[in-house]
C-alpha cells in the first residue's frame, strides 16, 4: 500500500469535491501513526488511540459511569498485562521491542476528528492514515470496513476466551454480523460489541397524548392507532407534529422500521453462491412506503384554511429541542441493554414499534432494529503491542468488572432506576429494581427479540441512501399530485419507483454486471477518451496560436524559446515552475493512475483499465450530479453573476445616502458562510414560522405578477434598443431572458393561480378573483426539488451581492466624464448609456469574473452539503464524486468521474482563454 497515495485522496476530495490537482497533494505529507510506544522515566508507556473514548469533562452521571470503568481498566493495566504478556514479550525482544515490560502503563488519548452531517468522517480519516487504533464499527459500515480490509482479526485473543463469557457477551444474532469471510475467503471475528444489544422502541410523550385525549400506546398498537394519534397531535400553526421523521441521504433509517414490519428485507443473503441482493422492492416494502409516504407528506386542511402536509416532522437538525419542548408527540430511538435512556418516565412513555398491517391470515408482526455499537482494531496498526493493549481495552469496556463500575456510579448518581433490572439484580442492588419504570423491562425485550440487523451485507454502508432515492421520488411525487388517488394504481407507481430503486441499489452496491455489459462499457469508453485525447489536441493548438505574438523579426521569423536573449527571465521562472509541476503535475499523474485501478486503502489495488470510466460513462446517477451542476451553475450565474453588476449601477447613480447603501449592502459579507447557511435554513422552516414562508405568504398573488411583468418590461426595453442598434443575437437574448424571469416570478403563483388537481378552464374563470389571494400553504423550501436548488443560492446572493458589486464600482469610476456627456450629446437614454457606454467598457472584466464564477459554480459543492447534503435532486457533481470516494469507498470511479469533471472545465477554460487572448487591458483615468 502507498500510505502517501492513501492521504491524498483525504486532502483532495475533502477540501474542493471535484478538484483532482488538490486532491494529490497530500502524496508528499509525512505518514502520521496513532499508537505507539515509548519509555519514560523507566516505565514503558503504551500510547493508544481511541475512538469514543469518554470524556472525563462531561459531568452527566451516566458519562461519569463510562469515565470510571476506563481509569479502573488504566490502573489495572500493568495487572493485566504483567499476568498475560510479559513473559512473552521479554522472550522475543526482536517482535515486541527492548523496553521494560515488568513496568508498563497504558496511555488513551481520544480520537475526535471533524463531525460533518451526512459525511463519513471516519473514512476520512482512515484515507488520511490518522486512524485511531480502536475504531468504532457498526453494522452497516462492518461490509466496508472488512472488504477494504480495515480491520484486524481478533481471534487470536478470543480462541483463550471461554465461550460462556463470549456468550454473555455478544447476543446471538449479532455473530453472523461480526463473525463472517473477509477478503481471503476465510471467517473470522472482525469486531466486538460494547454496551450490549441495541433496540428500536417508540418513545411518546405523555403530555401532548394526554392534552388530546388519546390513551398511551402499548404493547399490540398497529400502523392504525400510531397514523390516527399522529394527525391528532399534529398542528402546524402551533409548531406541534405528531411523529418526528427526517430528511436527507440516510431518511430511510425512519422507513425502515415500516418495512420490516410490513414482512419486507432490505438485504437477502444466497449462502450457496455467497452473494448479497437488495431486497427492498416487495409487496411488503409498497405498503411500507404508501404509508410512510402518508405520514410524512399527505395533504389536509387546518381548521384555519391552510393546507398542510403530512403529520410530522422532518427538521433533523432541531428535533431534539422540538421533543424536550413537547412540540413532538412520537420518535422511534434506541436503547441498550446495559443502560435504559435516562428519560423522564412521568412524560415520557416507551413501547415497541407498533405491529405492521395484517397478512392474508389476520396476523401482524413487527420489526424493530436490532444494532450495537463495536469496538475494532484498525489494520493498519502493525506494532503487536498496540494491538495487543487496544484488545485488552475492548474486552475490558464491556466486562463484568466494568459493567458493576458503571452500575454503582448510576445507583449512587440517583439514577439506577434506568439500569436494565437484571444488572442491578446481580450486583445487589434489588432495592432499586422497584424503582424502575414499568413496561421498560418487557419493552426492551420484545423490541432485540422482534428486532432484525441493520444491513450489514454487501456495501450496505450505503443501503440507506440507496433506500432514500424511492423515498423521496415517492414524496415529490405526492406533493406534486402525481400518486394516483385510487389504490391499485398507487401501488403500482410505488412498485415501479421501488424496482428502479433495487435495480440500481443491485448495480451499485453488489456490483452485478453481465460480461456484454462490461464489454460494452469498456468498447465505449475507450471511444470516448480516444475523442476527448483529438478535441483536447485540436483546441489547445488554436490556443497556442491565440496566445503567441506576432513576430518582431524582420525576415518574419518567431523566436521559439531565445534562451540566450532571455535566459535571466527563465531564470526567475525556474522556482515557479519547480513549484507547480512537483505539487500540482506529479501529484496529478500519479493519483490519475487510480482512475485506471480497482483502488484499496489498505492495498492490493489491481489495475482495471478503462472499466471505471466505462461504468461512469453509464452511470445514470453521475449525468444526473452533472445535470444537476448545469442548473446550479445556471442558477449562480444568474442570481449572483449579474445582480451585483446592476447594484453597482444602482449604487453608483443613487443621488444621496451612497456610503450608507453600500455599507448595508456589504453587512451580510462580513458573516462567515456556515453561519450565512445555518441563519438561512432556520429562515426556510416549512410552516409558517419560517421567515420566509412569513413574509411570501402574506403577498398577494398580484404582486409576483405585477413583479414578474416589471422585469419582462425592463428586459424588452433593453432587447428593442439593441435590436434598434442591429445587435440581433444580444436583443433576442434579453427578451427571452425577460420571458423566463417573468416566468420565474409568476411560478411563485402558481400554488395560488393554477392549484395542482383543477382543470384548465377553472384555471381561466378563477384567475382575476384568486389575484388577490395568499399562499395557501408554506413552501417546504429544502425538500421539494421545486424549491430545493434554488434555496440553495439565495444564501449566496445575499451575501454575495454587496462585496461583488465593489469591484464594478471600482471600474465604473474610472469612466471619463466624457463620454457620458457625450452620450447625452447624442441622445442616448439611460438604458442606451448602459448598452453602449458602460458595458463595453466594463466587458473585460465582466468576461473574466465570469469564468471565475462558472468554475467556482461547479465547484462550490460545500454549499449544498450544508443545505440539503444532495437530497431534493440537488446532488451535484462535485458532491457525488465526494460520496463516491468517501461513502462507497469506490475511489477508482470517483477519480475517472473528476477526471471526466476536469475535461469539461478545461475545456470550457481554454476556449474563454481563446476570447481573453484578443482582450486589451489599459489603465484608467490620466495614467
Amino acid at each position: 500500500m502507498n500510505p502517501l497515495l492513501r492521504h491524498l485522496l483525504a486532502c483532495v476530495l475533502s477540501y474542493r469535491l471535484g478538484a483532482i490537482s488538490l486532491i494529490l497533494l497530500g502524496m508528499f505529507c509525512t505518514h502520521l501513526h496513532a499508537g505507539w510506544v515509548e519509555s519514560k522515566d523507566g516505565v514503558t508507556v503504551i500510547h493508544i488511540k481511541v475512538a469514543n473514548l469518554p470524556d472525563p469533562s462531561r459531568m452527566d452521571t451516566a458519562g461519569r459511569a463510562d469515565v470510571a470503568a476506563v481509569q479502573q481498566f488504566k490502573r489495572r493495566f500493568s495487572e493485566i498485562f504483567a499476568r498475560k504478556y510479559a513473559a512473552h514479550y521479554k522472550a522475543h525482544p526482536e517482535i515486541y521491542g527492548d523496553y521494560n515490560w515488568d513496568n508498563v502503563r497504558v496511555e488513551l488519548e481520544r480520537f475526535a476528528g471533524l463531525q460533518v452531517q451526512n459525511v463519513e468522517t471516519d473514512l476520512l480519516a482512515i484515507a488520511g492514515d490518522m486512524a485511531p487504533d480502536i475504531l468504532y464499527v457498526n453494522f452497516r459500515k462492518s461490509d466496508t470496513y472488512i472488504r477494504n480490509g480495515f480491520l484486524y482479526p481478533l481471534d487470536q485473543w478470543l480462541e483463550h476466551v471461554p465461550q460462556d463469557e463470549l456468550n454473555q457477551r455478544v447476543h446471538e444474532r449479532i455473530w453472523p454480523v461480526i463473525k463472517r469471510k473477509g477478503i481471503a475467503g476465510e471467517k473470522h471475528v472482525w469486531s466486538l460489541p460494547y454496551g450490549g444489544a441495541l433496540g428500536k422502541v417508540l418513545l411518546f410523550r405523555k403530555d401532548r397524548f394526554d392534552e388530546n385525549d388519546i390513551p398511551y400506546p402499548d404493547l399490540n398498537w398497529t400502523w392504525e392507532q400510531l397514523f390516527d394519534a399522529a394527525k391528532k397531535l399534529t398542528d402546524p400553526a402551533k409548531d406541534l407534529y405528531g411523529m418526528q421523521l427526517g430528511r436527507g441521504k440516510t431518511e430511510s433509517w425512519f422507513w425502515i422500521t415500516f418495512l420490516w414490519s410490513a414482512g419486507g428485507e432490505v438485504m437477502v443473503y444466497d449462502d450457496a453462491t455467497d452473494q448479497w441482493r437488495c431486497a427492498f422492492n416487495s409487496e411488503a416494502a409498497v405498503k411500507a412506503l404508501d404509508f410512510y409516504t402518508k405520514l410524512g407528506a399527505e395533504k389536509w386542511t387546518d381548521e384555519n384554511g391552510m393546507i398542510r402536509r403530512g403529520y410530522s416532522s422532518k427538521d433533523v437538525a432541531g428535533s431534539y429541542a422540538k421533543w424536550d419542548q413537547g412540540k413532538i408527540g412520537m420518535q422511534f430511538a434506541y436503547i441498550d441493554e446495559k443502560l435504559f435512556s435516562t428519560i423522564n418516565p412521568d412524560v415520557t412513555g416507551m413501547v415497541p414499534v407498533p405491529l405492521g398491517p395484517p397478512d392474508v391470515n389476520g396476523n401482524r408482526i413487527r420489526g424493530g432494529e436490532l444494532n450495537s455499537r463495536m469496538f475494532g482494531i484498525f489494520a493498519g496498526v502493525d506494532n503487536p503491542v498496540i494491538r495487543d493493549a487496544a484488545f485488552e481495552y475492548i474486552w475490558y469496556y464491556d466486562s463484568d468488572e466494568a459493567m458493576q463500575i458503571k452500575t454503582q456510579v448510576m445507583v449512587e448518581g440517583g439514577l439506577g432506576r434506568f439500569v436494565n433490572p437484571k444488572y442491578l439484580e446481580k450486583y445487589g442492588y434489588e432495592d432499586v429494581m422497584q424503582l424502575t419504570p414499568p413496561g421498560w423491562a418487557k419493552a426492551f425485550e420484545i423490541a432485540v427479540n422482534t428486532g432484525k440487523p441493520e444491513p450489514y451485507g454487501r456495501n450496505s454502508n450505503v443501503a440507506y441512501d440507496m433506500m432514500t432515492v424511492p423515498i423521496q421520488q415517492a414524496e415529490q411525487m405526492y406533493m406534486n399530485g402525481e400518486l394516483s388517488e385510487d389504490h391499485d394504481v398507487r401501488m403500482s407507481q410505488l412498485q415501479q419507483i421501488l424496482d428502479t430503486a433495487v435495480a440500481k441499489a443491485n448495480e451499485k452496491m453488489i456490483g452485478i454486471l453481465t460480461p456484454q455489459q462490461i464489454k460494452t462499457r469498456r468498447t465505449t469508453a475507450a471511444v470516448v477518451l480516444v475523442l476527448i485525447v483529438i478535441a483536447f489536441g485540436f483546441v489547445f493548438r488554436k490556443v497556442i496560436r491565440a496566445f503567441t505574438p506576432p513576430s518582431s523579426s524582420a525576415d518574419g521569423s518567431q523566436v521559439s524559446w531565445g534562451f540566450r536573449k532571455y535566459w535571466n527571465a527563465y531564470l526567475l521562472l525556474i522556482p515557479a515552475v519547480l513549484t507547480i509541476f512537483v505539487w500540482h503535475y506529479i501529484p496529478l499523474m500519479r493519483g490519475s493512475m487510480m482512475a485506471f485501478m480497482n483502488y484499496n486503502i489498505m492495498g492490493n489495488s489491481k489495475f482495471t483499465g478503462l472499466e471505471n470510466f466505462g461504468n461512469v460513462l453509464f452511470d445514470i446517477e453521475w449525468w444526473q450530479a452533472v445535470y444537476n451542476s448545469m442548473r446550479y451553475c445556471f442558477l449562480v450565474i444568474s442570481m449572483t453573476f449579474l445582480p451585483p453588476v446592476i447594484l453597482a449601477i444602482l449604487l453608483q447613480e443613487v443621488p444621496r445616502g451612497k456610503i450608507l447603501f453600500r455599507t448595508i449592502f456589504y453587512l451580510p459579507a462580513v458573516i462567515t458562510g456556515l453561519v450565512t447557511m445555518l441563519l438561512w435554513k432556520m429562515f426556510y422552516a416549512p410552516s409558517e414560522a419560517g421567515a420566509l414562508n412569513r413574509v411570501l405568504m402574506m403577498i398577494p398573488a398580484v404582486a409576483y405578477v405585477a413583479f414578474g411583468l416589471v422585469l419582462l418590461v425592463s428586459c424588452v426595453q433593453f432587447g428593442r434598443r439593441l435590436l434598434f442598434h442591429e445587435a440581433t443575437k444580444p436583443g433576442v437574448v434579453f427578451i427571452v431572458a425577460g420571458f423566463v424571469l417573468c416566468y420565474a416570478s409568476v411560478s411563485l403563483a402558481s400554488p395560488i393561480l393554477f392549484p395542482s388537481g383543477e382543470p384548465v378552464g377553472r384555471w381561466i374563470i378563477m384567475f382575476v378573483p384568486r389575484l388577490f389571494n395568499t399562499l395557501p400553504e408554506p413552501y417546504q423550501w429544502l425538500s421539494n426539488s421545486n424549491t430545493a436548488m434554488v434555496a440553495c443560492v439565495i444564501p449566496m446572493v445575499w451575501a454575495g451581492m454587496g462585496p461583488g458589486c465593489l469591484i464594478y464600482l471600482a471600474a465604473l469610476k474610472g469612466i471619463p466624464d466624457d463620454f457620458y456627456e457625450a452620450a447625452d450629446l447624442d441622445g442616448a437614454g439611460f438604458i442606451d448609456k448602459i448598452l453602449f457606454v458602460v458595458f463595453p467598457i466594463l466587458k473585460p472584466l465582466i468576461l473574466i469574473n465570469f469564468i471565475g464564477v462558472f468554475i467556482g459554480a461547479w465547484m462550490s459543492s460545500a454549499n449544498i452539503l450544508a443545505m440539503t447534503a444532495g437530497g431534493a435532486d440537488t446532488e451535484v457533481a462535485g458532491l457525488r464524486i465526494f460520496y463516491e470516494a468517501f461513502t462507497y469507498l469506490s475511489m477508482g470511479p470517483a477519480t475517472a468521474m473528476a477526471w471526466l469533471l476536469g475535461f469539461m472545465m478545461i475545456g470550457f477554460t481554454i476556449y474563454q482563454l481563446r476570447i481573453l487572448s484578443r482582450l486589451e487591458f489599459k489603465t484608467t483615468g490620466k495614467k
